[in-house]
């Protein structure tokens, strides 16, 4: 059906938006949402963004000072009690950012004053590429321990700053081997879209041309299994878009189940002799065996 994807989004969308207003008074955790709409808890916000376009942290909040606003409009004046039945301990703390997403204060609703803003919905989107055709190539990779550095860091939405400090650290232990000989890969440990972006933790390592018995270098495990291969073209700090756009294109619309482990990318040629826009990276998302069987 043409809105096979619309009614995808729309599902999950109206399955948090439920879970939301059920839980409004508790610290909503991304384990809980994940387990509610039974998706992988590491692709969860992901792939959430791929169907809203905009972040879950920023939909719970909204979502919960809609909420309030019903109240309010309802008949229940007591700022305290809404406060608390929306998970805000402290009224202040509630009204400011009550009137920081809905340019009025609880009093002003109180007193009639409506905002015009008053739906999550209204929230636009990014902007995401849309010029790159997304298929992926499956491969059964072996089980693999990379060696590299661990790194912290996100920001502008890229790790390109702490990957370029790693590597460079890397490259004056590796061996002399080509650059496509060293199989760069990095990993973001930690889905920078949840929590505090500084403490996201990135690693970066070679596949090959580093000592095992270097008493520096850390491992990541690359596990073993089938993996959907995906090639990202252009910079590494547009590689969230490409991301995106797997999430809303091909994970979504074809209930793809991901396996609950970090995205790998393989980097393919070198950042210091190709220009960013011809820039090459595999990105690979391991998934259940029988999604292969889903249409591509």
């Amino acid at each position: 059906m043409v809105d096979t994807s619309n009614n995808k989004n729309a599902k999950i969308i109206s399955q948090v938006g439920q879970y939301i207003y059920d839980h409004s008074d508790q610290a909503i955790s991304l384990d809980s949402l994940a387990n509610y709409t039974g998706f992988s808890k590491y692709h969860f916000n992901r792939i959430f963004f791929a169907a809203t376009g905009y972040p879950l942290g920023e939909f719970i909040q909204r979502h919960k000072l809609e909420k309030a606003l019903h109240l309010i409009k309802q008949g229940n004046h007591n700022i305290i009690d809404v406060a608390l039945s929306v998970g805000y301990d402290s009224p202040s703390s509630f009204s400011r950012v009550f009137k920081k997403n809905f340019s009025v204060t609880p009093s002003d609703i109180i007193q009639g004053n409506l905002p015009n803003n008053d739906r999550a919905g209204s929230l636009k989107p990014r902007k995401l590429k849309t010029d790159q055709k997304l298929l992926p190539v499956w491969k059964t990779l072996p089980e693999r321990k990379v060696f590299g550095f661990y790194g912290k860091g996100f920001n502008e939405q890229s790790f390109s700053t702490v990957a370029g400090e790693l590597f460079g650290r890397l490259g004056t232990m590796a061996e002399l081997l080509s650059y496509t000989e060293l199989q760069p890969i990095g990993v973001s440990v930690d889905n920078p879209w949840v929590g505090e972006q500084t403490q996201s933790r990135f690693f970066a390592g070679f596949v090959e041309g580093l000592s095992t018995h270097h008493a520096k270098l850390e491992t990541f495990k690359w596990q073993a299994g089938r993996w959907a291969c995906f090639t990202h073209t252009g910079p590494h700090d547009c590689m969230w878009q490409t991301i995106s756009q797997i999430y809303a294109q091909w994970v979504l619309p074809n209930s793809i189940k991901l396996k609950d482990q970090q995205i790998v990318q393989l980097y393919l040629n070198n950042p210091m002799e190709t220009k960013p826009e011809a820039l090459k990276t595999e990105l690979y998302f391991a998934v259940e065996n029988s999604a292969e069987k889903k249409k591509s």
